[in-house]
Parts: structure tokens; sequence; C-alpha cells
């Protein structure tokens, strides 16, 4: 009953975020005050709310990924679903307060409490070990950032005298205070949206439900970043050297993502990899400081939430038929293409989705991605270093992203018409596994509450491309469809052949979580035994020394407390003497 109760909640909410921003479409700007508070006598902590156009956006997204997490839920998840439930429902809560908030620490508020969500859903099953470090790991690496978010935070507000966002850029502020406190602000936002160096807690939070990393991905948290950017874009946009900080985090973050979502062997993670690469593509798009790369970063923010919301709604139903994502388990399901048939609603969306984030023609992600480049290049052509930088990183990505999107579909969905194991394809596993015949007489697609919202933003993935109207570049058009045949062709080269080769490196994911443990996780947790010890075995020494002296001087007290009068008499008689014995002495 109280799961029931929370799942009519959960879907009622995200349906009443949709209604508002149905509601809200059109109308002009406005900001509302719900009073506030000082802290001190100078600092003013305010309540206020706006809306506008990012609003409605903002709100649309939110309200359509979640109530399609919520309704996918009812079929996916059967364990803890109250909680579970719940804890979605104040996510998505925590994603309206950031979006609708016209006040810094109002934001800051929702911000704070997407962590806290995030950290408990990404360990839903909490018997996993996996789970448990996952939702750890997610948990401090954007604590680690949201120090730098609360500290930029005050700069900007005092440096303004306003904590009011839209007050913000108002009055005048030092050129050392603005870059300081954006690149604070930077720091949260890189941390929260798994920017390079920040961004290896992404991945490893996939041990969570899928329609979590759907709802975490496509919708909240890491697209927060994105929307905290454009939010506040005449602040940054003041600050260059911030923007310039922000573009070099954002290309080396969306070739190295891209790099290592070619080596992984898993779909989710394959999958979170890309998501991390193509929010750098939108960072990229806000770094250049022009209208035109704001509204291209928006316009991937919207397609991306549809065609990766989809694609992990898609992971979710492998997951929840075969047991297993990983490639080494679904490619046994393609010998006689058992995915395919046996599941063809899966299989078609899945396929809408990696379509769109290859950029192919006519889907959602070509048109936005196309966007973003077509930005980048009018900037270029002004004389921008910057622009040619974001220009060649984005051209280079989007080559690597059809790479990876077709090396996942040809493994998953079809079977190489090379030999089992031929070229070292999955050297760890035994290549004669290929020729068993996995038990299939459950494999179907999902209910009708799973199969829903993958046609519902599978639409989205294909229709939401022409929502802004058709603006095409030929040029650029061409100039990108020819960088996904670069990356798609070598991909369905080595899988013909049956090969899958992964360089240790970007198997390894460059290492970075290794170098971190020695440089980071290592020294922290010598400081941390070096403390545990000082307080056991020096201070904690004093003080059991104290109590031990108390404990003996008590027992020795208690001896001379033996209830026989004959032994107090002789006691008091020696006394005595011994007294008069001291009282002559010192007489004489």
């Amino acid at each position: 009953m109280i799961a029931t109760a929370w799942r009519v909640i959960g879907v009622g909410f995200s349906l009443l975020v949709v209604l508002a921003a149905g509601l809200l479409y059109g109308v002009d700007p406005q900001q509302k005050s719900f009073g506030g508070t000082f802290v001190g006598n100078d600092v003013f902590i305010n309540y206020d709310l706006r809306t506008d156009d990012l609003t409605v956006l903002m709100l649309a997204i939110v309200g359509v990924v979640s109530a399609c997490v919520q309704l996918y839920s009812i079929g996916y998840l059967h364990e803890r679903v109250a909680s579970y439930t719940a804890l979605v429902t104040l996510f998505t809560a925590s994603m309206v307060t950031v979006v609708v908030s016209d006040s810094l620490f109002l934001l800051l508020i929702g911000w704070e409490l997407m962590g806290a969500c995030s950290y408990l859903l990404i360990g839903h099953y909490w018997e996993r070990r996996d789970a448990r470090s996952g939702a750890m790991k997610a948990f401090l690496m954007t604590r680690l950032g949201d120090v730098g978010f609360l500290f930029g935070i005050f700069v900007l507000g005092l440096g303004y005298d306003t904590f009011t966002i839209s007050e913000l850029g108002d009055s005048p502020i030092s050129p050392g205070a603005l870059t300081t406190g954006t690149i604070l602000i930077l720091v949260g936002i890189v941390g929260k949206s798994a920017q390079v160096p920040l961004q290896t807690w992404l991945p490893d939070a996939m041990p969570g439900p899928s329609p979590v990393s759907a709802l975490i991905h496509a919708a909240t948290m890491v697209a927060a970043g994105v929307f905290l950017i454009a939010r506040l874009y005449d602040v940054f946009a003041a600050a260059a050297t911030t923007f310039t900080v922000l573009a070099v985090i954002a290309c080396v973050t969306m070739l190295f993502a891209a790099l290592c979502a070619m080596a992984a062997v898993e779909v989710k993670r394959v999958l979170a990899w890309s998501t991390v690469s193509q929010l750098a593509i939108m960072f990229a798009g806000l770094s250049l400081g022009t209208k035109d790369g704001r509204h291209a970063a928006l316009f991937h923010l919207l397609t991306h939430a549809a065609f990766k919301g989809l694609l992990f709604l898609c992971a979710g139903v492998l997951l929840h038929q075969v047991g297993s994502a990983a490639f080494v388990v679904l490619r046994r399901y393609a010998r006689r293409g058992m995915l395919r048939k046996r599941m063809p609603v899966t299989f078609a969306t899945m396929t809408v989705g990696l379509a769109a984030l290859a950029g192919v023609p006519g889907f959602a992600g070509f048109f936005s991605k196309d966007s973003v480049i077509e930005a980048a290049w009018d900037h270029a052509r002004d004389g921008s270093t910057l622009g040619w930088f974001v220009l060649v990183s984005v051209c280079l990505t989007a080559a690597l992203t059809a790479f990876y999107c077709v090396r996942l579909w040809l493994w998953v969905f079809f079977r190489t018409p090379a030999l089992a194991g031929a070229l070292g394809a999955f050297e760890d596993d035994d290549p004669m596994a290929d020729l068993e015949e996995p038990d299939s007489s459950k494999l179907r697609d999902g209910n009708w509450l799973m199969l829903a919202p993958l046609i519902l933003l599978a639409l989205g993935a294909i229709g939401l491309g022409y929502a802004d109207g058709v603006h095409i570049s030929w040029p650029i058009a061409l100039v990108t469809t020819v960088l996904a045949l670069f990356g798609a062709l070598p991909a369905y080269s080595l899988w013909q052949r049956g090969a899958d080769p992964r360089p240790v490196l970007l198997e390894r994911e460059f290492g970075l979580d290794s170098a971190y443990q020695r440089a980071f996780v290592g020294p922290v947790q010598w400081l941390a035994k070096l403390a545990v010890g000082g307080d056991r075995d020096v201070i904690g020494a004093y003080v059991r020394g104290i109590g031990r002296t108390g404990v003996l001087a008590s027992a020795g007290f208690r001896k001379l407390q033996t209830g026989n009068v004959q032994t107090y008499l002789t006691a008091a008689v020696v006394g005595v003497v011994a007294l008069a014995i001291l009282a002559g002495v010192i007489g004489s």
C-alpha cells in the first residue's frame, strides 16, 4: 500500500512538472519573492523564484524524463519500492528547485539535495559491494567539487552585494573577484557533471538501477552544470579566463571520455562515458561565449535528454531480461538474432537512440551536434583560437562517437561472421563459449510499463531535432556525415573480422583511478591511520593511565575497609603509638 501510494505521488509530481512547463510556455519572465533573512548585518539570504524560457525548457526536460523513469520503474523494480520511489521524487524536486530558484542559496539547497539523493539511489542495491563503493565514490568526488561551489557563491554574492541570481552583474565587481568566483563555481560544476579531473565517479555509478542512471544522465545532476552556466551566462561571459578554462576542460574531457567508451565492454559503462563526452560538447558550446554557442549547447542538452534517457532504459531492459549488459554475455544471444527477434521493440528503440547519439542524419543528435559545430566554426572564422580548438575537438569526438555506437550496436545485436574469438576478440572469455546455446525461453520485451517510455523517448530522439526548425548548413552537415562514416566503418570492419582490439591504456581508462588511489586515497588513508594511532596510543594512553591509577587507588582504599573491628582497633593503637613516637622524636 505504501509503495503504491509513493508510485502515484511520484508519477503525479512528474506530470505536474510537465504541466507547469506547459502553462509557463510563452509567459513573460517573472520573479516571485518569498522573503528572506539577514545573516549578520550585511548578508541577506532570500528565497526568490523565477520563470523564463530557460526555466520552461528545463522543467519540460526534467518532467518528461522523470515521468518516463517513474512509469518504467513500476515494471522494472520490485525491491524496496517505497524508499526508491520517494528518493526519485525527491531527486526530481531537487532539480526543479535548482531550475526555478532565483537565489544562490536556494539553488545550493537543491544542488546539495541532488548529491544526497544520487548517493542513496546509486547505492540502492546496498547488498552489492560495487554499488556501495560507487555510491561512496560519487558522494565524495561531488562533495569535493561542492566545496569550491560554496565558496564561489560567497565570492560572487559578496562581490556583487546580492545573492539574487537575476541581479548578478547589475553592480560593479573587481575582475579578480569575478574570475575567482566563477572559477570556484566551475569547480562545483566539474564535479557534478563529471568533467576532467573529477570524471571517474560517473562510470562507477553504474551498479545503481538503470532508471536512476537514465534520470541522472538525462535530466538531473549532471545536466545541472550545463543549466547553471546557461543561467549565469552573462556573469561567466564577463570572465574571459573562466571560459578559456572551461573550453580546455571540455575539449580534453570529450576526447578522453570518447576514447574510454571505445574500449568499454559493458553497455551501461559505454553509455556513461558517452554522457561525460556529450556533456563536454555542451560545455564547449557554452565556452564560446556567443549567443549561438549558448543556444546550440541548450539544444544539444534537449536532444541528449531524449536519446540518452532512451538508451539507459533500453540497457535496463537488457539487464532485466538477460541478467547482464556485458558484451561477452549479450553477444551469445546474437548468434541467431535472438535479441532482435524476441525483443523487437527494445532493438528498434535502442537503434534509434544510438543513431541519434552517433549523429546519423535525420535524427535529433545530428541537428544539435551540428549546431555546436556551426557555432564553433562561426567563432573560429572571426579569428578566435578558442573557436578553432573547440571545432577540431568536437569534430574528432563526433568520429569517435560513431565508432563506439556502431561497435556497441553490432556486438550486442548481431553475430560476427568470423569464427568465435577470431583475432583475439574478448580475450578474457572462452572463445568456444559462443558456440553454446543460451536459454532464451523466457527472453522477451519488457511489459508495456517499460516499453511505453521507450517508444515516447524514441519519438523524441527523432522529432526533437526539428523542434527548433530545420537550419542546416550543408557544408557542415556533409563534413559531420563523413566524420561519422570514418568512425563507423572501422567499427564495422573490426566486428566483421571478429576483432575487438582494446589497447591496455584505454581499457584501464588511462589509469587515472589507480593514479588517484596512489596520489590521494593512499596518503589520506595513511594520515587517517596516523591520526587514529596517535589518538589511541598517545592521547588514549594518558587517559587510560589516569583511569588505571584511579582504579588502583580505589582498590587499595577498598582493602582498608575489611569490616573487622579488631583490625580497626589494632590500626588505631598502632597509629597512636606511631604518633607518640613521632612526637617524642620531634620533642628531643
